[in-house]
């Protein structure tokens, strides 16, 4: 027994040894293989990714060139035009200097000499040119002799500047029409435009250019469009476009306020336009990959990029799911090698037996805790097939709908909630499968012929083949939440009817001023397709935007004439008195916030705190806005209310103050039939 027991050691031993090199070169080869199979899995996707940006920045880059090549051949109508290629060929006779072409005098021949014949064509190629830079949508045109001079303009242009002056003369002489760089003008952006003049009959390879057409056009639209994202963008796409002047790269922003801003252009590669991955070219500190293709040789690019980590995000889940399953087949093969190894000593057979029948034991006994855990639940729990069929309900299910577990089996939702209800939880099923992650919902349904308020998650349920074999849906009972709310929204609205009944019975004028203000607002809300938060916000908000005039003194609200500065600055402080009024009221919206800032600006000149931009809350702005067009449309015992298309005027021309897209939804409100009535309303 001895010998033998001693005999079995060495035998023990070598499987051991045998067993854990055997695994130890599993593990080993479960980092090795994935890290080779990633990698050439990422050189597959970064080639996908070089092709499609490849062929998202030759595609913008084609739609641009095609539109510049229209405006090119839209202006060439101009250039070619015989009679104006004889009087820039005659200019040029006369020296290129229009300025010393002087008329002709009183007892002086008209056809004596060549600078009366000019001065009498000047008037005549003035409107030809004018015609020409209205009809064609250019800004302005100029026409520059080789002296550098500008002696033909459209009417209403400005003066030349010096670096247009530079840019002519540095084009003069050249028989190819040519683009300048992308500049801001009071318009916003633009791009200048300069064609060679010939000699009339000529052709362009046979005679110099006898003067220089400089034509601005505007392209702040246009850019905006091409460089906007497309429906088929995906995540962490971004189109650009970059510019290179005597200043250094810039890119063209059409969509931001400052329109062009200087850039760094960095990367690895020799060729900083060629696809690599590089630094961001906007703000974001972020790496991104990028390609840059040519627009306008050596001087204008479109440069599409995509963010690194949305590139890479399939690479990302590749990467888990191949370490994930590397490890798995570890563990399974460690799992077979040890159980192997316990079969062959079969001193161990009884102990393992015993553990079998414990770990046999255990898992009987977490069922258990897992069915007592489940029939505890409250919330609702099913699972269905891809067919749309419960394949799985818990008991809080079966109780919520007034039937057995095993009835439910096989049911749709049609057949529980109705085909109203299942119509829309077929939607939020679809969301869940194709983004793959959890989808939320509100749902109102009858049960048990009450009305019960559920919401509802769902998660697709991945079998194990990697495919969505079913939904797993979560429905909360939210009823009485949503019964608490109904009752706070309705004692607010009460209140508010109450503090707005306080101001009407303190001023009449103030109580319908906010009714108006009120609608308005509203209007333009939908209009602007603000959320159903906001929407709430303005109604109340408007309704209570004069609640702090209450602590104004009547003499001040009621003066007939016009106010003083002293009551002005006295008026201007019932956001304060607004402020002090509401601060203990919670309406679970930003009310008084929008109230606080409705005599906000966006240059940063209103009261009480000076906020700008995007520091004021859109609600505020609209509020803002109809605000001052009521007060504008309004009579008062010292003047007479303004015309509403009047008041419209007067607030666009303070663009800097109003947010245009707000102005421009008030505008399409007031040409309605509701802003027709609502007006009439007020001026009758």
């Amino acid at each position: 027994m001895n010998d033998v027991a001693s005999s079995e050691r060495p035998a023990n031993r070598r499987t051991v040894v045998t067993a854990a090199l055997v695994i130890g070169a599993l593990i080993l080869l479960s980092i090795i293989v994935p890290g080779v199979i990633i990698n050439d899995r990422k050189s597959t996707v970064i080639a996908k990714v070089q092709d499609r940006q490849e062929i998202l920045a030759s595609g913008r880059s084609e739609l641009v060139q095609t539109w510049l090549d229209s405006v090119r051949a839209q202006s060439d109508r101009l250039v070619s035009n015989e009679l104006f290629r004889l009087f820039a060929y005659e200019v040029d006779l006369a020296g290129g200097d229009f300025t010393q072409i002087v008329p002709p005098k009183p007892d002086e021949d008209p056809d004596s000499s060549l600078g009366v014949s000019l001065f009498e064509q000047l008037p005549f190629m003035e409107r030809v040119l004018t015609d020409f830079t209205i009809n064609s949508d250019f800004t302005t045109s100029y026409l520059f002799g080789k002296t550098g001079i500008a002696y033909l303009t459209s009417g209403g242009a400005d003066p030349v500047t010096e670096q247009q002056k530079q840019l002519a003369m540095s084009a003069f002489g050249r028989k190819e029409i040519t683009f300048g760089p992308v500049r801001v003008d009071s318009s916003g952006l633009v791009m200048d435009l300069l064609l060679p003049v010939l000699p009339a009959q000529s052709e362009a390879d046979q005679e110099e250019p006898v003067g220089l057409m400089l034509l601005t056009f505007p392209v702040t639209t246009k850019f905006g469009e091409f460089l906007s994202q497309r429906a088929l963008s995906e995540e962490g796409e971004v189109t650009r476009m970059v510019q290179i002047t005597n200043k250094g790269f810039q890119e063209i922003t059409p969509q931001d306020p400052e329109l062009i801003r200087d850039i760094t252009l960095t990367s690895n590669n020799e060729d900083i336009f060629a696809f690599a991955l590089r630094p961001t070219i906007g703000i974001a500190a972020k790496e991104v990959y990028s390609v840059g293709s040519p627009l306008i040789p050596d001087q204008l690019w479109i440069f599409q990029e995509v963010d690194r980590v949305s590139a890479e995000k399939s690479l990302i889940e590749f990467r888990n799911i191949a370490y994930l399953l590397a490890g798995f087949i570890v563990l399974i093969v460690a799992s077979v090698f040890l159980a192997f190894w316990w079969r062959l000593n079969s001193e161990h057979n009884g102990a393992l037996a015993k553990q079998f029948k414990d770990l046999a034991t255990r898992i009987h006994a977490q069922k258990q805790l897992l069915d007592k855990i489940n029939g505890s639940i409250a919330d609702f729990i099913g699972l269905k097939a891809v067919d749309g069929s419960y394949r799985y309900v818990n008991p809080a299910f079966a109780k919520g709908v007034g039937r057995e577990e095993d009835q439910l089996l096989g049911m749709d939702d049609a057949a529980i909630f109705g085909t109203g209800t299942a119509a829309r939880m077929s939607i939020s099923d679809q969301r869940a499968v194709s983004t793959g992650g959890v989808v939320t919902n509100n749902e109102r349904v009858f049960l048990n012929n009450k009305e019960h308020h559920l919401q509802i998650s769902k998660v697709p349920f991945v079998g194990e083949d990697n495919q969505v074999s079913g939904i797993v849906s979560v429905f909360r009972d939210v009823t009485e939440i949503v019964e608490e709310q109904r009752k706070k929204e309705k004692a607010v609205k009460q209140m508010v009817t109450a503090l707005v009944r306080a101001v009407e019975l303190r001023d009449p004028y103030l109580g319908g001023h906010s009714r108006r203000v009120c609608l308005f607002a509203l209007m333009v809300g939908k209009r602007m397709n603000l959320s159903e938060l906001e929407i709430s916000t303005l109604e109340v908000s408007s309704n209570l935007s004069q609640i702090g005039k209450l602590a104004i003194p009547r003499s001040i609200l009621n003066k007939p004439e016009r106010l003083t500065p002293e009551e002005i600055s006295e008026i201007q402080k019932h956001p304060e008195h607004t402020q002090q009024l509401l601060r203990g009221i919670d309406f679970d919206l930003p009310v008084l916030e929008t109230i606080m800032q409705m005599h906000e600006r966006l240059d940063g000149k209103g009261y009480p705190k000076g906020l700008s931009g995007e520091e004021i809350l859109i609600t505020a702005r609209i509020l803002g806005a109809c605000d001052v067009f009521c007060a504008r449309i309004e009579p008062r015992s010292y003047r007479h209310g303004l015309e509403p298309l009047l008041a419209l005027d007067i607030l666009e021309e303070n663009n800097d103050r109003y947010d245009t897209g707000v102005i421009n939804a008030l505008r399409d409100v007031v040409n309605s039939v509701e802003g027709e009535k609502l007006i009439a309303s007020v001026q009758h």
